[in-house]
C-alpha cells in the first residue's frame, strides 16, 4: 500500500495519513497521538470502510467473475462512417488527420556502446581496483590489530588476517579473528605473508564449534572425527566441531541437523554438508535440469579426495525430506509410514474434484452443463527416459515409489509381464507407439522410456500418472497407468487423449473386463470420449476420424491435449543423467523433477487463466460474427437442415458413431471432370453480363422511343471498351513483368504482338472519346496550365505524328484511359455527355460482383488441387509439374484480385463514402484465402542486420511486393490452428446463397466448423 505524501501538522499537534480506498482490506485502523513534554498518550479510532461489493453477492460468487466484453476483440463502431455517410457531398473524402511519427530517442553513447565506453574510461581502474584487492588495500599502513586497539589491550597483535566474506576487509590478529567468526565459521581466512596472501583456515587459527547449546560452551565437550569436513556454498572447510557430552546431550547427527548440517552418515561422521548448499544444488538440478554432479566439480579441484558419493547421497535425501515436508507428512499422526499412494502428489486445482471444488448437485447437472465436470487425461510416451541395468531395486528400492507420481513398481510390472505376448496392431499408421513396441532397441536398457497421464486443462501430471516402459510403448503400459488415475477420478465424464487412440480405444472396456487386476476396476458409470490429439491428428487416416478430432467434440473448448509433449519438452534434458542411475534413485529423481513441474504451473495458473480468458473472449467474439456472416449468405432452409445434421450426429454417442458426419467431406477428387467443371465455373461471366445486357436492352428501348444516336458505337459499349483496355493494359504488364518476358508465348501471341493488339483497340477508343467526352481536351489543357503534370495519353495528338505519342508513352499498357471515374467530380459534368456516370458506375459494380467471384471459385479450385497434390502425388518431377499447374490458377487469383481493386477505386472515385462499401470492401491480401486456407502463413522475416560505422549500406531498389494467396505475418501466439481460424469477408458479404450450395460439401463442414467455434469459445470461458 502506497502512502500519500504527509499533511501539515494542525497547531503542530498531530497530524493524519489518508488511505486509498482502494486497499485490500475492508477495515481500516488509524491511530492519532499526542507528543507531550512528558510520555506520551495515544487514542485509537476505528473507521468502517463501505465496501465496493456487498457481502452476499461476495459469499454467492456472483461477482467473482471477470468482465465479459461482446465487442472485445472486434471492429470499431460504424459511427465515424454514418457521420460521413450522413455529411454534405464532397468531392473526396476527409483525409485523415497526420498522424506525426514518433519521435525516437537519441540514445546516448554508453546506451548505445557500454562495452566501447568502459573500455576508454573505466577498464584501466577497474584493473587497478582488482589488483589493489590482491594486496593489503585500506590496511596498507596498519599494522596493529584495531580491535585490540579498541579493547584497548596493552600488546595489540599484528594485522595480518581478513576474512574474504565479511564486508569490511580490515585486517586483525589471529584471536580476534577468531572472536568475529564465532558464529560464521564457514568463512574463507586469508593471511598476509609479507608479499601475498595465503588461504587458512579457521580451525588452523583455534575456532572451535560446539554444538547443542545456544552459548557456544559446554562442560563435557566430545571432540569431532580429526578431519572433519563441511561441505558449503563457498567451499570446502576443515572445522573443529564439538559435540555436547554433557545432561543435554542428544545424538551427534541430531546436533548436526539443529545447526543446519546434513550429515552423510550416522555412525562415524566425516562429512556434512551444510543446508544453504543442499538447497541450492536442490534448485539448480531442478531449474537447469543438469545433475548435481555438475556442480561438484569446483569443489572437487579444491579437494581432489572429496568423496562425491555421500553428497550426491545428501541430496537425494534432500530431495526426498523437501516432498515428504511439502505434502504435509511432517504434521500427520500416522507419520511417514502412514503414507498412501499419491499423496506426495500437487493435484490439479482445475480439474473436478467432489467435496472439494464442485457443488452438492454436480451429479444432476443438466446435459449442457455436463461438460463442467469433464476431466481430461491425456496420455504419451517418452522414450529419452531411459534406464540402462545399473545396480538394482535389492540395492537401491529407492525412498518413495509409488508416492507421488510414478505408480507403484511390483503390481505394474507384474501386469506388464502378464500381457507381453499381446498383439498391438494397427490398421491406421504407423506411429513411434506402435512402431517401437517390439523394437529390438532395448539390449542393456532396464527401461526403453516412461509413459504418463497429464491434465489437459492445467498441464499437470496426474498423481500414479507415470510409469516405465519396459520394451516400447504397448498397449499394457498405458492401461495400468490410465487404470490407476482413472481410478482417482470421481466424477463420470472423462475425455481421453492419445496419439492412437483410433486404435487402442476399440478394445478398451473388453480389457478392462478382461484383463485388468482388481485394485484398477471400478463400478461407477462412466463416459468415456476417445480423442487423438491436434498435432497429431493430420498424421492419421482421415476416413471415419471426425469422431477422435477436438475440433468438433463438444465441450473440450479450445483445448489441443499435447500436454504430454509440453511436459517432456523441458524434461527430456534429464535422459543423460537418470540413464546411468539406480533404478530407485531414478524414481525418486523424477517424482521430485514432476512434483516442481506441478508447482510452477499452480503458482502459475492466475496468470495463464488471465492470458487464456481474454483469448478466449475475443475470440468468441470474432467466431461468432464470422458464424453469423457466413450464416445470412446461406439459405435459411440450408442452414435449418444443417444444424439437424449438427446436433443429430453430436448426440449419436461419443463412439463409434452411425449418424452422417457433417465435418465429412467425400473424396470427390477421383472423378476425371472435376477440373473441367471447376474450370468452366471459373470462366462463367454472370454479373458483369447481366449489366451489359440491361444497358444494351435500355439502349434499344431509348431509340426505339425517339433518343439521338450519336455513333454507331452507343455510350455504354463506349465504356466497355474502356473497360477492356484496362483489363487489356493489365494483362500486359503481367506478361511484361515476368522474368522471361521476351521469350514468352501465350496463345494469343507474344509480347510485341500484344502490345499491337493493344495500341490498336486505343486508337479505335480515342476516336469515340470527343463524342462522349467532348469537354476532355481542354479539362487535359486546364491541367496543364495548373502546373500539374499531364497524364500520358495520346488524346489531341495528330495521327500523322505517331513519333509525339511514342515520346509520351514508350508502351501502351501505360496510357491512361480517361474514363468518367478519372475526372474530378467538379468537372464531371463538363466533360462527360449526360448518363456516362451511371452507365460507368452500373458496369464498374458489375465488375466488382464478376472479378470477386472469380477469386472464390479460383480459391475454390486451388484448395482442391493443393489437396489433390498432397494426397496422389508423389516424387520430384510431378511434384514439380503439378505446382506449376497451381501456379497457373495462381496467376489467375491475382488478375482477378488486382481488376476488382481497380474497379473498386474506380466505383469510389464515381459514387464516394456510401453504403456500397458494405459489400465491396478493400480487399487486403490476407483477405483472400480460401475455405480451409491452407499453408496461411509465410516464416517470418529475419533481423535486419548492423553496419558498421565506417560502411554505409548498398542501394538496392526492393521489387514491389506481389501478393500470394497465403501471406499473413506470423505472431506471438498468433493462433494458427483450426480453432482460431475465421473465414474472409469474401465468403460473406458479398455472397448469396447458390444452388449449387447443397451439394457443396467443403462448404458445408465449413460452415459445421465455423458453427462449432463459438460454442467452444462459449464454454471455454465457463471453464
Amino acid at each position: 500500500m502506497s502512502i500519500p505524501k504527509k499533511r501539515t501538522r494542525a497547531q503542530k499537534t498531530a497530524y493524519h495519513d489518508t488511505v486509498p480506498l482502494d486497499d485490500d482490506y475492508s477495515e481500516i485502523h488509524a491511530r492519532e497521538g499526542k507528543l507531550r513534554r512528558i510520555g506520551q498518550g495515544y487514542r485509537f479510532t476505528h473507521t468502517q470502510r463501505d465496501s465496493i461489493i456487498d457481502e452476499a453477492s461476495w459469499n454467492t460468487l456472483e461477482s467473482w467473475a471477470p468482465p465479459d466484453d461482446p465487442n472485445y476483440a472486434l471492429d470499431l463502431n460504424g459511427d465515424l462512417f454514418n457521420e460521413v455517410l450522413e455529411a454534405d457531398i464532397m468531392d473526396k473524402a476527409p483525409a485523415p488527420s497526420p498522424v506525426e511519427p514518433k519521435k525516437k530517442k537519441k540514445r546516448s553513447q554508453v546506451s548505445k556502446r557500454p562495452h566501447v565506453v568502459w573500455a576508454d574510461l573505466h577498464r584501466e581502474m577497474y584493473l587497478d581496483e582488482m589488483l589493489r584487492w590482491e594486496g593489503r588495500a585500506d590496511a596498507s599502513i596498519t599494522t596493529e590489530c584495531p580491535d585490540c586497539i579498541a579493547r584497548s589491550v596493552q600488546c595489540p597483535g599484528a594485522a595480518k588476517y581478513r576474512c574474504y566474506e565479511c564486508f569490511v576487509p580490515d585486517l586483525v590478529c589471529s584471536s580476534c579473528c577468531v572472536k568475529r567468526h564465532r558464529t560464521n565459521p564457514f568463512h574463507r581466512i586469508e593471511e598476509w605473508s609479507g608479499s601475498q596472501f595465503l588461504n587458512v583456515s579457521l580451525k588452523s587459527l583455534g575456532l572451535k564449534v560446539q554444538l547443542n547449546h545456544m552459548g557456544l560452551f559446554c562442560e563435557n565437550p566430545v571432540p569431532c572425527h580429526q578431519n572433519f569436513l563441511v561441505l558449503h556454498t563457498n567451499g570446502i572447510h576443515e572445522v573443529t566441531v564439538q559435540y555436547c557430552g554433557c545432561h543435554r546431550a542428544i545424538a551427534q547427527h541430531l546436533q548436526l541437523l539443529r545447526r543446519r548440517l546434513y550429515p552423510s552418515s550416522q555412525i562415524h561422521i566425516k562429512n556434512c554438508t551444510t543446508f544453504e548448499l543442499l538447497r541450492h544444488l536442490h534448485h539448480f538440478a531442478l531449474t537447469t535440469k543438469h545433475p548435481p554432479m555438475i556442480f561438484i566439480e569446483p569443489l572437487k579441484n579444491r579437494r581432489p579426495t572429496l568423496a562425491s558419493t555421500a553428497l550426491l547421497r545428501s541430496v537425494l535425501q534432500w530431495r526426498h525430506l523437501k516432498l515428504l515436508k511439502r505434502a504435509g507428512q511432517g504434521h500427520d499422526p500416522t507419520g511417514i509410514a502412514g503414507t498412501q499412494n499419491g499423496e506426495l502428489a500437487i493435484r490439479c486445482p482445475s480439474c473436478p474434484w467432489p467435496k472439494i471444488n464442485l457443488p452438492d448437485d454436480w451429479e444432476h447437472a443438466p446435459a449442457d452443463k455436463k461438460f463442467l465436470y469433464m476431466i481430461f487425461l491425456c496420455m504419451d510416451a517418452n522414450f529419452r527416459l531411459k534406464n540402462q541395468l545399473v545396480s538394482n531395486y535389492s540395492q537401491d528400492p529407492g525412498l518413495g515409489i509409488g508416492w507421488a507420481y510414478m505408480v507403484p513398481r511390483k503390481p505394474y510390472e507384474q501386469y506388464v509381464l502378464s500381457r507381453a505376448n499381446d498383439d498391438d496392431i494397427s490398421t491406421c499408421v504407423g506411429f513411434q507407439a506402435l512402431a517401437k513396441a517390439n523394437s529390438k532397441f532395448s539390449v542393456g536398457l532396464r527401461y526403453t522410456g516412461t509413459n504418463a497421464v497429464v491434465c489437459g486443462r492445467s498441464e499437470m501430471i496426474f498423481p500414479l500418472g507415470v510409469g516405465n516402459l519396459q520394451k516400447g510403448e504397448r498397449y499394457a503400459n498405458m492401461d495400468y497407468i490410465f487404470g490407476s488415475v482413472l481410478h482417482l477420478i470421481l466424477v463420470f465424464l472423462v475425455l481421453i487423449s492419445y496419439d492412437v487412440a483410433c486404435q487402442w480405444f476399440v478394445h478398451l472396456f473388453t480389457r478392462m473386463r478382461r484383463d485388468w487386476p482388481e485394485e484398477l476396476r471400478t463400478n461407477r458409470p462412466l463416459t468415456l470420449i476417445p480423442a487423438i490429439p491436434k498435432l497429431h491428428y493430420s498424421m492419421h487416416e482421415t476416413a471415419g476420424h471426425e469422431t477422435f478430432s477436438l475440433n468438433y467434440i463438444r465441450g473440450v473448448g479450445l483445448s489441443d491435449c499435447e500436454c504430454p509433449e509440453r511436459v517432456w519438452a523441458p524434461h527430456n534434458a534429464l535422459g543423460n543423467s537418470t540413464k546411468t542411475q539406480a533404478p530407485g534413485s531414478r524414481h525418486d529423481v523424477l517424482d521430485d523433477h514432476f512434483g516442481f513441474w506441478n508447482w510452477l504451473k499452480y503458482i502459475g495458473m492466475g496468470s495463464t487463466l488471465l492470458r487464456k480468458y481474454k483469448a478466449a473472449v475475443g475470440e468468441r467474439n470474432i467466431q461468432t460474427e464470422g458464424h453469423r456472416g457466413l450464416t445470412d449468405a446461406l439459405d435459411p432452409v440450408l442452414v435449418k437442415t444443417w444444424e439437424k445434421m449438427c446436433v443429430d450426429w453430436e448426440e449419436d454417442g461419443p463412439y463409434p458413431k452411425a449418424k452422417k458426419n457433417p465435418y465429412h467431406v467425400e473424396d470427390d477428387r477421383k472423378n476425371n471432370h472435376f477440373f473441367v467443371f471447376q474450370w468452366l465455373s471459373l470462366c462463367a461471366d454472370i454479373s458483369e453480363a447481366q449489366v451489359r445486357k440491361q444497358l444494351a436492352a435500355e439502349e434499344e428501348s431509348r431509340l426505339k422511343s425517339g433518343g439521338v444516336s450519336l455513333n454507331n458505337i452507343s455510350a455504354s459499349s463506349f465504356i466497355a471498351l474502356g473497360l477492356e483496355i484496362e483489363e487489356f493494359q493489365r494483362r500486359v504488364k503481367r506478361l511484361a513483368s515476368s522474368a522471361m518476358s521476351h521469350l514468352a508465348t501465350t496463345k494469343e501471341g507474344n509480347l510485341t504482338e500484344q502490345r499491337n493488339i493493344l495500341r490498336t483497340r486505343i486508337r479505335t477508343w480515342e476516336r469515340l472519346v470527343p463524342v462522349y467526352m467532348p469537354g476532355l481536351l481542354q479539362y487535359l489543357d486546364d491541367m496543364s496550365n495548373s502546373s500539374q503534370s499531364p497524364p500520358t495519353s495520346n488524346i489531341g495528338a495528330s495521327s500523322s505524328s505517331p513519333d509525339t505519342t511514342e515520346k509520351k508513352s514508350h508502351h501502351p499498357e501505360d496510357m491512361d484511359i480517361w474514363l468518367p471515374s478519372q475526372v474530378c467530380t467538379a468537372a464531371r459534368v463538363k466533360v462527360c455527355r449526360d448518363n456516362l456516370t451511371d452507365i460507368e458506375v452500373r458496369l464498374r459494380t458489375g465488375q466488382c460482383k464478376d472479378s470477386l467471384e472469380a477469386v472464390r471459385q479460383v480459391l475454390r479450385l486451388k484448395a482442391r488441387m493443393v489437396q489433390f497434390k498432397n494426397k496422389n502425388i508423389r516424387g520430384q518431377r510431378d511434384g514439380t509439374r503439378s505446382r506449376a499447374v497451381i501456379n497457373r490458377v495462381h496467376e489467375r487469383a491475382r488478375a482477378a484480385a488486382s481488376k476488382y481493386r481497380a474497379a473498386r477505386q474506380a466505383l469510389y472515385n464515381l459514387q464516394g463514402p456510401g453504403a456500397w462499401e458494405a459489400t465491396f470492401r478493400p480487399l487486403e491480401d490476407c483477405d483472400i484465402r480460401g475455405y480451409q486456407d491452407p499453408n496461411r502463413l509465410l516464416p517470418r522475416k529475419g533481423r535486419q542486420g548492423v553496419w558498421e560505422d565506417d560502411e554505409s549500406p548498398p542501394e538496392v531498389e526492393q521489387a514491389p511486393s506481389e501478393f500470394t494467396l497465403f501471406n499473413e505475418t506470423r505472431t506471438k501466439r498468433d493462433g494458427t490452428g483450426e480453432t482460431r481460424r475465421t473465414i474472409s469477408w469474401i465468403w460473406m458479404n458479398s455472397r448469396g446463397p447458390q444452388a449449387d450450395d447443397e451439394k457443396d460439401e467443403v462448404l458445408r463442414a465449413e460452415w459445421a466448423k465455423v458453427e462449432h467455434a463459438p460454442l467452444e469459445q462459449r464454454k471455454r470461458l465457463c471453464c
